[in-house]
Formats: C-alpha cells, structure tokens, sequence
C-alpha cells in the first residue's frame, strides 16, 4: 500500500530528552521540520483537493476557521501521511505511551484579508470521548506561515487544568480563559513563524488561541489527532452533546469501558516496531 512506501515518512524524528520534558511540562512544542520538505508539496495538494471533495461536510467555526474532517478515509496521500511512523512516533514519545491510535485528522483554513477572525482561546478536551489523559494533536501549517497569518498560541502549564473542559470553542470560552489568564498569572507562549512542515503539539486540554490572518492568503493548516493506543471509552455517557456526537461518529460500535479502537482508530506503531 502506499503509506508502507514512502521511506520519509517512516523515518525515526530525533526527539531530544529535553524536548520531552519541555512538552510533559508546558503541554505544547513547536517543533521543525516535522514533515519533510519534500512531502510538503504532494500533501498540501491532496488536502486542498479532498478539502474541495469534502465541501459539503465543510464546518465554519464562528468565521475564525474553516475545517473538514478525516480526509485520510479517501485520499492515499493524506492516508499515507496520518499513518505515517514518523509522526506517530513523536506523539508517542511526547504522550510517553508505546504505540498511538488515530482519532482523526481535519483541516484548518483561515481566510486572509482578517476575513479569518481570531479563534477563541478554549480546550480541545471538551470535544474528546475518551478515558485517557494522553491526547495530543499535530497542527502543522502547508504554507509558510507568519505569525500574522495566525499561528497558534498556548498557555503553558494549562494542560493540568480543566477549569474550562465545561466550554465549547465560543467567545465565552475566549472570555473565560482571558480571565484565568490575568486572576491566576498564567504563562501565555506567544504565536511563532513557522515555515510550511514545521509543527505544534498540543494536549487536548491545553489552552489554545490564534489571531485572526490578515495576510493576503489563506492560511492552510492539517492536523492529525492521537491517543494512547490503550486509552478506553468513559464508563460515563458524554457530558455534552459534542462530546457524544464524537463518540458516535469517530467510535462506531465501542462500549463504555472497552476500548477506543474501532475501524476508524487505526493503531500507529512508532519507527522502532
């Protein structure tokens, strides 16, 4: 098959002991060159084509972003690079588990000219189904990406927390994690250029905005999302209908308790196995 192919992709990414710590500690990391310069071209035209074929399903989050979502499930490309080793492996190593699962993938386009407003600052945790505190996600721009044309920015320390798990993406949420901000004297890491391939990782309950572009482009972003392979699905129903539709949608057929693998959670070996 095609992921099993591309050599690049299977490569062992060198990931430094401090490297590690800087993430278990803050909750995020920029990192470079994570994707190899010569697969950036080839993804960002399989995204922006299956983005297109996707269309329909297309989500616009309050004019700051726009995304579609599992674009591995019809595109070798894109399938190639979601099951890559190489990336798999690094969110691995940052999460400290063995082996990850995928929980999707989706897009994120913000339109240029401020046309793309600013994402509100809010947790991702609020969105997961799953009994793991070892939930990461790549972010990683196609495009050369300047820190005008909205990158992200991170709260340090703030994937301890989840004093805002109760809030959707919204501009309450944006109003809430401000004022924890300012009350409780929390470290704000700044936006960073990032160059097309480099990428952020970021726990799914680290505090995260981005400014809005006012570039002249469209910023043309792809994420993967992971987990520890061994993660379960909560004994619990969903605590907010989001979280439930995730769990219908991405976990067809698991049960409270078992675990969080299902046809659509394909496990990801890292480059040693």
């Amino acid at each position: 098959m095609l992921f099993n192919t591309r050599i690049a992709l299977a490569e062992d990414y060198d990931l430094s002991p401090s490297q590690i710590d800087e993430y278990q500690n803050n909750g995020h990391i920029l990192l470079r060159n994570v994707i190899p310069e010569s697969e950036v071209p080839e993804l960002r035209t399989a995204v922006l084509r299956t983005h297109e074929a996707l269309k329909d399903e297309e989500e616009d989050f309050q004019k700051a972003f726009r995304i579609t979502q599992n674009l591995w499930e019809i595109n070798d490309t894109v399938r190639a690079h979601v099951l890559s080793k190489r990336y798999a492996g690094i969110a691995a190593k940052l999460l400290g588990c063995r082996d990850v699962r995928i929980y999707h993938d989706l897009t994120f386009f913000k339109e240029g000219l401020g046309k793309g407003k600013p994402t509100p600052w809010h947790q991702d945790g609020h969105y997961w189904p799953l009994d793991t505190e070892k939930c990461i996600t790549l972010w990683v721009p196609l495009i050369d990406c300047p820190v005008d044309m909205g990158p992200m920015s991170f709260v340090s320390g703030s994937h301890l927390s989840r004093d805002a798990e109760h809030l959707p993406i919204s501009d309450e949420s944006d109003e809430y994690i401000r004022n924890l901000v300012e009350t409780e004297n929390l470290s704000v890491a700044p936006a960073q250029h990032m160059n097309a391939g480099d990428a952020t990782f970021h726990s799914c309950w680290t505090y995260h905005a981005a400014a809005s572009n006012t570039t002249e482009r469209t910023r043309i972003a792809f994420a993967i999302a992971y987990y520890d392979a061994d993660a379960t699905i909560p004994l619990q129903p969903p605590t907010n209908e989001r979280r439930a539709a995730n769990l219908a949608r991405w976990f067809p057929g698991a049960v409270p308790g078992g675990p969080a693998a299902t046809e659509k959670n394909p496990a990801v070996p890292s480059p040693r196995d």
